[in-house]
């Protein structure tokens, strides 16, 4: 099937996926650091303080994950899609009417919930469930809410600190939740096409159900993780504290969002682009690679000085971010199967979520010991080559493995002639 045939065919359920990881933006430290000036300004908080906060915030997110993600292959999607975004309504009302920091802490442990785990589970667990040889296509075109929540958001949400009152916004978040997120995603899941491309047979050997023991007693996952949760830890540290980078290059805010767009246009390309490169090469087989213009951006931005620098450097991270989106469900559906992949990821979504808690409070740590951004930078870049490698030797193994397998089905069928 044509890539167009296949949007027209199953257009509302891939609409549907798209919708519901822009929507997740919200919850992601890209759209929060907006914020943190008037954060810092108005609670009294350094740095450091906010940094902690966010941590704590994203880790309360995290230790829930694994159980409320588990839900969605359980409970009607109805259902699941509707508290999700209530959630993430009442969290952003909560952020609103903050009177003091604790209950801003509480505000941002939902929507780092909601947003950035929930709404992106939904979209990534129902592409990789509902389709099998076009898996890699579907999550590549749903991953476009990313980029294109990171291209818009800031520049409208920019605009609007210009004249509203910082609270009022995060009003108006809850408000659009309700009566534009909520209908539309109710809307495209009830219209999705009655037949879907679901595999007769799963992706991957995995038992017929995982439990979370299994999950991380399995040294695939060992090999597996660390490549996949590097993007959301380093990510989010370079993003949240994007204004002291900014100062510490001497590049304005206003330069840096107009960066952005590099960084939206990239992780748009790489979205689409790696979901045709995952339905011909497998998962397994690029997950070595994809971290490494992360990690090629990470030493840019470390030496780099020239402000018109900061286009490459976010366009780098771009290719990663949006391989990302498609890489992760598809290797748990190759290594575990389509009918486990909601309780699996949900197990990797934790992880990913403790590792962007693990970020902020590390850099909160640092700078309140002096630490500079540019020791903090390399040593970003040896995290992302380490984990590459144990990647490559999951790659190694499960190449021999299919590689034996061939052989063996050779000599069975010489044996035969």
């Amino acid at each position: 099937m044509s890539y167009f045939r296949f949007l027209n065919t199953y257009r509302t359920l891939l609409a549907f996926g798209l919708v519901t990881a822009l929507s997740s933006s919200f919850g992601q430290t890209f759209f929060i650091s907006l914020f943190l000036p008037y954060f810092l300004q108005d609670f009294a908080l350094t740095k450091g303080d906010f940094g902690l906060l966010y941590a704590g915030g994203t880790l309360a997110s995290a230790l829930s994950l694994p159980y409320l993600g588990s839900l969605i292959d359980s409970l009607d999607l109805k259902r699941y899609i509707s508290y999700t975004v209530l959630g993430m309504a009442v969290s952003a009302f909560i952020v609103a009417g903050a009177p003091h920091v604790a209950a801003l802490a509480v505000g941002i442990v939902g929507l780092r919930l909601t947003g950035q785990g929930l709404l992106g589970h939904i979209s990534q667990t129902v592409m990789a469930r509902e389709f099998g040889p076009s898996r890699g296509k579907a999550l590549g075109f749903a991953s476009l809410g990313y980029p294109l929540g990171e291209a818009l958001l800031p520049l409208v949400c920019a605009a609007a600190l210009g004249f509203l009152p910082w609270k009022l916004i995060w009003g108006l978040v809850g408000v659009g939740a309700l009566l534009v997120v909520l209908p539309l995603s109710l809307t495209l899941w009830s219209r999705r096409p009655a037949e879907t491309e679901i595999s007769a047979l799963p992706a991957g050997a995995g038992p017929a159900t995982i439990e979370r023991g299994s999950f991380f007693r399995d040294p695939r996952t060992w090999l597996t993780l660390p490549a996949l949760i590097t993007p959301p830890f380093v990510l989010t540290g370079l993003f949240l504290f994007q204004a002291p980078l900014s100062e510490a290059k001497g590049w304005s805010l206003e330069w840096m969002a107009m960066a952005f767009t590099g960084f939206a246009i990239t992780r748009a390309a790489c979205s689409i682009g790696m979901g045709s490169l995952i339905d011909r090469y497998t998962a397994t087989a690029l997950l070595p690679i994809y971290t490494l213009p992360l990690g090629a951006a990470v030493l840019l931005v470390r030496f780099a000085e020239s402000p018109i620098m900061a286009f490459p450097y976010l366009m780098l991270t771009g290719v990663t971010a949006g391989a990302t989106g498609s890489i992760v469900p598809a290797l748990w559906a190759e290594m575990f199967g389509v009918e486990n992949v909601g309780r699996v990821r949900s197990f990797g979504a934790a992880a990913a979520v403790f590792s962007t808690a693990a970020a902020p409070a590390l850099m909160g740590v640092l700078f309140n010991r002096g630490v500079g951004f540019g020791d903090m930078l390399l040593g970003g870049a040896a995290f992302i080559g380490a984990t590459s490698a144990l990647a490559l030797v999951h790659t190694l193994r499960e190449s021999e493995r299919w590689a034996g397998l061939g052989s063996r089905l050779r000599l069975v069928r010489s044996t035969i002639r």
